[in-house]
């Protein structure tokens, strides 16, 4: 009998001591299922459409769900889906190679009697410098001058310049710039307006400076006044096929800053070849080049060297910095895995369906027409992405997946987000937004020291994405956190 007394006492001791282990974080859970709900009871969420998910990584249980299966457009989003798939299907030792080869023979006086050929490789940080690099190359080789054709072969994508559905009316925007293999300089042009004196046409500076781009300066420099903003420039850009022709009118105050404004650049292949030819004239004296145009590397050129881009620096770029162009790299690169040339947006795509296959979700069940969340066809849900983000959380790779995100109130996209609250610091995740749309998704983390994974999508609104983000996405970071 005492025996049994024991045992049940026992037994009332360790449901006790569970109970009280369970009580506090069931507490947690309520209070955040209730501070969320009445965030959301705000008559903005009467008209707009929101899909939330919280998932605890630390405890391996669902902590807070509002319409989590619900489509949603994803915004930049979407690349936490383009670069994980990135990272678990390329692996981070993965390099985007732009090469140059030439043909012909070198005479006596090291000249090259015959063609250079640059191939494109999607590096999505290819620059300016890299071109002088590839210059040192033929000089180290015994090439000091050159005369023939120079070529850009740009094989390995198709020639569709635009992703599916992007807005027209985006067309001069650098977030949008034109897709190549070969995108030099991220294919857009930096154009510096600096005021001079009143009554005068400003300054403007290009960088880098180049024959592809011409500018058309109709500003002028104007005194300030109570009714007249320190700015008011206008810039349009149109392409006859040989170069860019930029027009800047309106105005801009004596007393303002410079103004620096990035273009991006219709054809941007001739745009790489002719900047590559310009640095092959400077640099190389005595060349003469006959033509530049496209063509694929025959099979007897010689191969005189390489530029190499890490894919864990490209996608840190891509995540901190919100890069558009970097995704859509990625998206070619991983279509390129098929080895069927050329590679294309939807090649890149079918990857990404395996991925979400991976994730044991139905690919079929989402909308995906690019790598960057430009387009408003693209339709994910909070569900998937947290899902992402879980198995991203059990990846030997997950240390960089994460630390490519922005974190908040420190750098990328969110450096200047939630600094002063709890949510400082805490937050790193990738944030989204187009017109009528604002995301935010990712890991939080919480005061109990608790990894969260989350998704935060919010659309169809009328307010700027701006105001969105800070008086409710950034409200619901905080509650995350405190």
């Amino acid at each position: 009998m005492k025996t049994n007394t024991v045992i049940i006492a026992g037994k009332w001791l360790i449901c006790l001591f569970l109970c009280c282990c369970v009580v506090p974080v069931s507490a947690q859970q309520a209070s955040l299922q209730k501070r969320v709900d009445k965030l959301l009871d705000n008559e903005f969420f009467q008209k707009a459409t929101t899909g939330i998910y919280v998932y605890d990584l630390t405890d391996q249980r669902d902590l807070y769900q509002h319409n989590e299966k619900r489509l949603c457009r994803p915004a930049s989003n979407m690349k936490l889906l383009t670069s994980a798939t990135a990272i678990t299907f390329l692996t981070p030792t993965y390099e985007f190679k732009t090469k140059l080869f030439h043909t012909g023979i070198v005479d006596e006086s090291e000249k090259l009697q015959g063609d250079l050929y640059l191939a494109g490789g999607f590096d999505p940080e290819m620059s300016s410098a890299d071109l002088d690099t590839m210059i040192l190359w033929l000089k180290k080789s015994g090439i000091n001058s050159m005369e023939g054709n120079l070529y850009l072969d740009v094989t390995m994508a198709d020639s569709i310049y635009w992703g599916k559905a992007w807005s027209w009316d985006d067309d001069l925007e650098a977030f949008q710039p034109y897709l190549s293999p070969m995108p030099l300089n991220k294919s857009v042009v930096k154009l510096k307006v600096i005021p001079a004196s009143p009554n005068r046409a400003p300054i403007i500076k290009m960088e880098p400076e180049s024959s592809f781009i011409r500018v058309e300066n109709r500003a002028s420099t104007v005194w300030k006044s109570s009714e007249l903003p320190q700015k008011s420039l206008r810039f349009y850009r149109d392409c006859n096929g040989k170069y860019n022709r930029i027009i800047v009118s309106g105005t801009i105050a004596a007393s303002a800053q410079p103004y620096e404004k990035m273009v991006s650049l219709k054809n941007p292949n001739r745009y790489a070849l002719t900047l590559l030819s310009e640095k092959i004239m400077t640099q190389m004296p005595g060349s003469t080049i006959d033509g530049i145009g496209l063509a694929e590397v025959p099979t007897d050129a010689w191969e005189v060297g390489y530029t190499k881009r890490s894919l864990v620096e490209a996608v840190r770029k891509l995540n901190k910095d919100s890069d558009n162009l970097n995704a859509e790299m990625f998206l070619y690169a991983l279509g390129h895995q098929s080895g069927d040339k050329p590679s294309t947006t939807e090649k890149g795509i079918a990857i990404v369906q395996q991925m979400i296959s991976q994730l044991g979700l139905n690919p079929k069940t989402y909308s995906i027409v690019d790598g960057s969340g430009l387009s408003n066809q693209d339709y994910l849900t909070p569900e998937l992405l947290v899902n992402l983000l879980i198995y991203m959380y059990k990846s030997p790779d997950f240390a960089l997946f994460k630390e490519s995100l922005p974190i908040s109130g420190v750098d990328g996209t969110l450096a200047h987000r939630m600094k002063g609250t709890s949510a400082y610091r805490k937050i790193s995740a990738k944030t989204g937004s187009i017109t009528g749309v604002c995301t935010l998704s990712g890991y939080a983390t919480a005061s109990n020291g608790h990894l969260l994974a989350f998704s935060i999508m919010i659309q169809n609104f009328v307010e700027k994405t701006s105001y969105v983000a800070n008086q409710y996405i950034d409200k619901i970071c905080e509650i995350l956190t405190e």
